[in-house]
């Protein structure tokens, strides 16, 4: 195992081989949570939170997904201050990321 830090300032996502996780901060604590909707993949880091800050809302199918569910899906992490450390495969390629960008193969 591998453990990398992230400036919170300039890390939004991190790419660990093919997943991508989003930042999601609450005010006592801070996890990396996957960005696929776990129903159909949607773009779960573009939804929005619930009113009492317990679920994100998929944005393609309004699924609310409670955070305590998500958090078992998350990669682990330990916040001080502004760097957040997380811990991946020793053999995982790991990518932090300011912004996702995605690209489609379209077939013909």
């Amino acid at each position: 195992m591998k453990a990398i830090s992230l400036n919170l300032a300039h890390v939004h996502y991190v790419a660990v081989d093919e997943k991508t996780y989003f930042l999601k901060r609450h005010s006592h604590s801070t996890q990396l949570l996957p960005t696929e909707c776990p129903h159909r993949g949607g773009p779960l880091h573009m939804g929005d939170v619930t009113q009492d800050g317990q679920s994100v809302i998929c944005p393609w199918h309004d699924n609310a997904y409670k955070l305590c569910n998500l958090v078992k899906k998350s990669l682990p992490t330990v916040r001080v201050r502004n760097v957040i450390s997380t811990v991946v495969g020793e053999n995982n390629r790991c990518v932090p990321l300011l912004k996702l960008s995605r690209h489609v193969e379209l077939s013909q």
